[in-house]
Parts: C-alpha cells; structure tokens; sequence
C-alpha cells in the first residue's frame, strides 16, 4: 500500500474505538493513534488493518484500570507478577459489585486516579517500604489502606501501605458479626456480668467481669491499645516509620 494511501485515514479497531496512521515506519509498520485517549504506538499495518491493535490508554480492566505498556507478567515463568496482582485484586474489591456484595466490608471503597494506572501503581510498589518482604510464616506484606488514615475507603498512594498479616489483623474490627455490645465486651447470664476480652497471639485473654458495658470496654480498650504498641515494637524495623507512629498513637472507640 503506499504511503499517500495510508497517512492520515482511519481504520476502525475490534474493540478499542477508532484509530488514525500518522506515518509510515519502514515498510510494514505504522505509527497510529487512538481517537479516544490519544494514544500513540507503532504497529503493522496488517494489524491496523484486521482492527488487532489494542489502546493501552483505554481502561479495560473492570471499567476503570488502566494496562498501560507495562507488562503484567514475570519474564522467566510468564506468570502474573506480584504487582499485577495486587493491583487487579484492589481494583476487584473496588469495582466488582458482586464482589463488594460477598464482603459488605469492602462497600464505598475506590482507589486514586493514579492507582487506576498500573504502571503508576507498579512502580508505587516497588518504592515503599515492607513490598518485598515477608513474615515468619513465609507470607509477603499486605497491602492496607486504612492503618495510615483509620477508617479511610480510598487505596491511594498517600494512603496506602505494606504490613504484616499480624498487624492487617491487629485492627480488624469483625463488625459485621459483632452483637449487640462494643468490641471485646458481651453478657453473661450465668453471672449477669459483663465480660471483656482481648486477642493476643491467636488467642483470647479474658480480662474481667464488669457491672457495666462501658467498664468492660474500657477495659478491654486499655489492653487492646498496649498490645497494638507492643506489635508495633515487634515490628518497628521492618515496617514503615509512618505505620509504626499510627499505631503507637491508635485508639480504640466503641464505634470501632
């Protein structure tokens, strides 16, 4: 095809709208550009022809992430890389009605406009403190959004951070199973008491009958809030300083 054939029309794509020749590159290839987002890539022309050409700028990934040029996966085993993972995963409990629906805890949560990039979160990633490391067990550091900003529903890169399961646990609030009483407390009839009790280390500690509810929350308050400083000491060298200063200064509320 020459070139005066080419320059300049516009093909239409299989799936990512309409694309325009700007210039001919050596003999068979072609330097095009996307009517929708703009973007540029090189491409042969049997592809541009066939509609084959894909826009990295166009978000593909639940409506809303973007690909970009970045490849998703591991060179020696072509296996989704780490990064890739994490991403889809926090895109999944953003965007996916249906998953936000099986865990009601992850309803209203959304990410940055940088996070909906993957070449911006991969290299995120790969910038902070805790993503290449892994704990006792052998399991890598989680991604969490809330330790930062307590409460917080957005994954964003001034949000976010990279923490050992036992501190993502740590704060887990199990408020959706909870009763009818403040974290850590409940009623026993046998007694007609309050009762408090705390987790540590995978077990509970009881710590008490109370006359009270508020009594036994704050009990269980007091003891919560010293084993997150002692899990945050435990942990001091290998986790952000920013994590380490919020959960030395975390409190426990009875909306929790």
């Amino acid at each position: 095809m020459k070139k005066e054939c080419v320059v300049g029309k516009t093909f239409h794509t299989n799936s990512f709208g309409k694309l325009t020749v700007v210039e001919k590159v050596g003999k068979s290839k072609a330097l095009v550009i996307f009517e929708e987002t703009g973007f540029e890539t090189v491409a042969y022309l049997s592809e541009v022809r066939r509609g084959k050409v894909a826009d990295k700028l166009k978000p593909t990934c639940l409506g809303v992430g973007i690909l970009g040029s970045k490849s998703t996966k591991n060179l020696e085993n072509n296996k989704h890389c780490k990064e890739y993972m994490l991403w889809s995963g926090m895109l999944r409990r953003c965007y996916d009605e249906k998953y936000s629906n099986n865990k009601p805890t992850y309803k209203d949560c959304t990410t940055s406009d940088m996070f909906r990039k993957y070449s911006f979160f991969y290299k995120w990633c790969n910038s902070q403190i805790g993503f290449s490391k892994v704990d006792e067990s052998g399991k890598s550091f989680q991604i969490d959004k809330d330790i930062l900003v307590k409460g917080n529903k957005l994954y964003s890169e001034d949000t976010c951070c990279f923490v050992p399961q036992e501190v993502n646990l740590l704060l887990a609030t199990s408020k959706l199973k909870r009763g009818e009483y403040s974290l850590g407390v409940s009623y026993h009839k046998r007694v007609k008491k309050y009762s408090s009790t705390v987790r540590k280390g995978g077990g509970n500690q009881h710590l008490g009958y109370f006359l009270s509810p508020e009594e036994a929350f704050l009990a269980y308050k007091a003891a919560k809030e010293d084993y997150i400083k002692e899990v945050a000491n435990k942990w001091k060298d290998q986790i952000d300083p920013r994590v380490y200063e919020a959960l030395m200064k975390w409190e426990i509320s009875e909306s929790d």
